[in-house]
Parts: structure tokens; C-alpha cells; sequence
């Protein structure tokens, strides 16, 4: 059982060495002995200059030493130790007398710049939050080979050999080597000094063609997603937010573009907020692309809900979203509540339209705004049941639900021509002259839809000009 003062101390050694500061004092740290294994290596060996470069870079690689020990001490399961700090310890090699000749080993150290320097440039957001660790070790991978084979070969040669005479004349030909593959700007004498060579040629063909690979396919992700656009995110407006994603997206998506293609809707530009980036890559959103924008993102965040343009928007809508299967039904209802809030509190004039899997937080959602609340599952329920007890509505409803063919649902104001008519002369009037199906008015009395819409009105209700005609029909009245 360890001691608690001994788990104290390990606690705090393990906090300041994952401290953020500390980290940034590595890697400056890293840069610095870099920096001075470059001199190191240009100075004349029996100068006071390399002498004092030489002490210089022993200080730090003792620096690097203890850092190490520290790290091996806070490590519960030494193996996991050695596996990710190998690099680091073949770093530090050079500082023992008997293996300076490997000096050229604190290169290595650029690895671990990469690692800490693509761990922390992944937590800002923008442009530094897109570089992928893969870039940066690949860049480091390239430094580590040219500056290694450079230094190598001016120890190596550079005593005998006029063409790596000088720290510049090695490093020209450690870059053409590794890019052509074969040794150019000058011919190693030594056999180290070939292997260095022929190390630096295949480490050439390696790094490269990795580097080639991954441009070859950020270029081709990058031509892949490429969008043309007559109008940017920022530029739109009274556009519709859709916020999350469930298997209902695609034909509710498709059902407003084909209504709007038809000149039945309102809406030409929808945005779709969810953090399932891999949306994209489906044919359904490249089919749409130049009306259907994808932002991802978590949309309980205002400055998201900003990004998409809550705020010019004239329709949101609200799906129980099911791209993460790690939340639960009272999960995903709570992140809609929440949602609609904001979007409430951003935009007072928008028309929010939610889905809930429970109907418990309706009332909290109509005391924040929302017009329209849809428990899919209790629809679900309703229309089952409604058949099994009038077999054969099925295809009534299956028209009725969508723009695409035959009638349909329409809210529209009362014509001119009927203004002061009972809804009993009204129907034969609307049947008529408009082929339509009275089936319910809005009275806009109540102060709620619910309250207001009267299904299969009564006879003798009046039609004013304020009322609101719910008919089915296969267009909307002229």
C-alpha cells in the first residue's frame, strides 16, 4: 500500500509537470537545445564558443534528465513509461561522456515538440483548431531526417571532406538528398558517412511519399466538400435553422426544398446545426447543396446558434437528435428545451417548431414561446390505433403529409369572397370554386394555436377577415 505522504507528493509532481506553463516552458526549452545543437555543430571543436555551447546544451539535456525521472515517478505502470518516452530517452543518450559521438540524437526532441504543440494547438477553435497531429509530425519527421543526416554528415566528413567542409554545406545536401533521392551536392569518402547517405535516401522515399499521401488527400477531402455557393452562411436570411438530426431530417429537408422548388414554400435556404460533421460526406447533402448548409456544432451554445443565423431566421425547427446513441430519451429531450430557450431569447419574432420524445416539458417550452410542439411517438400512437379502427386511411394520410403528389394541408386567409359567409355556404363555395376541403378555421381569438383552431367548424360560424381557412387541396387558394 503506498504511504499517503508518498501519494501526496507524487500528486503534486504529477500536477506540475502537466502543468500548462510547464509545458510551454518544454517546448521553449526543446527549441532552445535545437537551436544550440545547429552552433554546436558549425563552431570549431577547439574553440571557447563550442565549449561553451557544449555546456550550455549539457544543462539543458540534464534538464530534459530529471524532467524524465519525474515523469517515470508519477507513472503508475512503468512499461506505459518506456513506451511513450523512448524517443525522449534516446534524446537524452548524449549527455552520458561515453555516447556523445550521438549528439545528433537530440534532434529526437522534435517529436515531442510536435506531440505537446499539436496537443495544444487542438483546444483553440479556428484556424489552429483544424491542424491535425498527423501534419505536425510529419513536418517534424522531415526536420528530424534532414537535420540529423546533416549533422551527421558534417561529423562524419567534415574533417576530411571538403563538400560538408561547413554546417551549411552538409545541410544542402541532407535537403537535395532526401527530396531526390539520390546523394546530391556532394560525395560522402566514409563508409559511415555513405550509410548516413543511403539512411538519408530511403528516409527521403519514406517521409515523402507519406507527405505526399496526406497532401494528395487533404487536396482531394478539400475538392470532395468543395461547395459552390451563390450565397454565403453569413449572408442569408428568413431562412430556416434546423437544429440536430434524426432519420426524419432527410424527408423533412426534402419536403420544404421540394416546396419551395414548386413555389409552395417559403424557404430557399436551410441550415442544418449538429455536431455530426460526418453529414456532409452523404449524397443527400451534396444533392442540395446550393440550398442546404451544414454548421457543426453543439446547438445549446449561443455563439453557434449565432453562426447559423438564429438571429435573420425566420423558422426554427427542433429535432430529438439521435447522432450521439450515448444520450438518453430525457437527454436529448433536456438539450431541445434548452435550445428553444435561447433561440427564444435571441429571436422573439421566430417561428419554432420542436419534436419531443416526452410531452412533459410542453408547458415549459409554450411559457418561452414555441408555436409548435410534435411528441412523434404519442402520432405514432394516435395513427396506429386510428387505423386498426378505420382500416384503409393509410393512403389518405400518406397524400395528405406531403407536397409531392395529390392535395395537401394549407393555411391561408379567408378570400374576399367569403368574407361574412357561414362556414355551411362556405364549403359548397370552396369545393366549388377551388376544389378544396373545408377542414378547420383559425379564429386567432385564443392565445394559442390550440386554443384557436376549430376542427370540422359548426354550421352557423361567421367567416371574418381575420379568420384563417385550414382546407386540403392541391393548391393553395389564389
Amino acid at each position: 500500500m503506498v504511504e499517503p505522504e508518498v501519494e501526496s507528493l507524487r500528486r503534486r509532481v504529477a500536477r506540475f509537470i502537466g502543468h500548462p506553463i510547464t509545458e510551454f516552458v518544454i517546448l521553449g526549452l526543446i527549441l532552445l537545445s535545437v537551436g544550440l545543437v545547429l552552433v554546436e555543430f558549425s563552431l570549431p571543436h577547439d574553440s571557447i564558443a563550442y565549449l561553451r555551447v557544449e555546456l550550455a546544451n549539457d544543462i539543458l539535456t540534464a534538464i530534459f534528465v530529471v524532467e524524465l525521472i519525474a515523469r517515470y515517478y508519477i507513472e503508475q505502470r512503468k512499461s506505459r513509461f518506456f513506451r511513450k518516452y523512448w524517443i525522449d530517452i534516446l534524446a537524452a543518450i548524449p549527455f552520458f561522456r561515453p555516447f556523445r559521438i550521438l549528439r545528433a540524437f537530440r534532434l529526437l526532441r522534435l517529436f515531442r515538440f510536435g506531440i505537446i504543440a499539436s496537443r495544444r494547438l487542438s483546444r483553440f477553435s479556428g484556424p489552429f483548431g483544424s491542424i491535425k497531429t498527423e501534419y505536425i509530425i510529419i513536418t517534424m519527421s522531415i526536420l528530424v531526417v534532414v537535420l540529423m543526416g546533416a549533422f551527421t554528415m558534417r561529423a562524419a566528413e567534415g574533417r576530411l571532406n571538403p563538400d560538408f567542409s561547413s554546417i551549411e554545406r552538409a545541410l544542402w545536401f541532407a535537403v537535395l538528398t532526401v527530396i531526390g533521392g539520390e546523394p546530391i551536392g556532394g560525395t560522402p569518402n566514409t563508409p559511415f558517412g555513405k550509410f548516413v547517405t543511403v539512411i538519408l535516401m530511403l528516409s527521403g522515399l519514406t517521409v515523402f511519399a507519406v507527405f505526399t499521401g496526406t497532401i494528395s488527400a487533404v487536396m482531394v477531402n478539400s475538392l470532395k466538400n468543395f461547395r459552390f455557393r451563390t450565397m454565403e452562411l453569413d449572408e442569408i436570411e428568413n431562412h430556416v435553422v434546423i437544429c440536430g438530426w434524426n432519420r426524419a431530417g432527410e424527408m423533412l429537408v426534402d419536403e420544404m426544398l421540394h416546396q419551395a422548388k414548386d413555389g409552395l414554400g417559403r424557404y430557399r435556404h436551410i441550415v442544418v446545426v449538429t455536431e455530426h460533421s460526418d453529414l456532409q460526406d452523404e449524397q443527400f447533402f451534396r444533392l442540395h447543396a446550393d440550398h442546404l448548409y451544414l454548421l457543426t456544432g453543439d446547438y445549446t451554445r449561443v455563439d453557434v446558434l449565432r453562426e447559423a443565423g438564429i438571429e435573420r431566421a425566420s423558422t426554427a425547427m427542433l429535432m430529438a437528435d439521435s447522432t450521439n446513441d450515448h444520450r438518453s430519451s430525457q437527454d436529448r429531450d433536456a438539450r431541445t428545451v434548452l435550445a428553444a430557450m435561447l433561440i427564444e431569447k435571441l429571436n422573439k419574432d421566430i417561428y419554432t417548431v420542436v419534436q419531443l420524445l416526452n410531452r412533459d416539458n410542453e408547458t415549459s417550452l409554450r411559457q418561452v414561446g414555441v408555436e409548435e410542439i410534435i411528441v412523434s411517438d404519442e402520432y405514432v400512437g394516435n395513427i396506429m390505433a386510428t387505423v386498426a379502427q378505420s382500416r384503409g386511411i393509410v393512403s389518405m394520410l400518406d397524400e395528405l403529409l406531403t407536397s409531392k403528389r395529390g392535395h395537401q394541408f394549407f393555411r391561408c386567409p379567408v378570400p374576399d369572397s367569403l368574407v361574412g359567409v357561414s362556414v355551411a355556404d362556405a364549403v359548397s363555395v370552396l369545393k366549388r370554386d377551388h376544389d378544396a376541403t373545408l377542414i378547420g378555421v383559425d379564429t386567432m381569438e385564443g392565445s394559442s394555436i390550440t386554443e384557436n383552431v376549430r376542427v370540422n367548424p359548426p354550421a352557423e360560424l361567421v367567416l371574418t377577415r381575420d379568420f384563417m381557412l385550414i382546407i386540403a387541396a392541391e393548391r393553395a387558394l389564389s
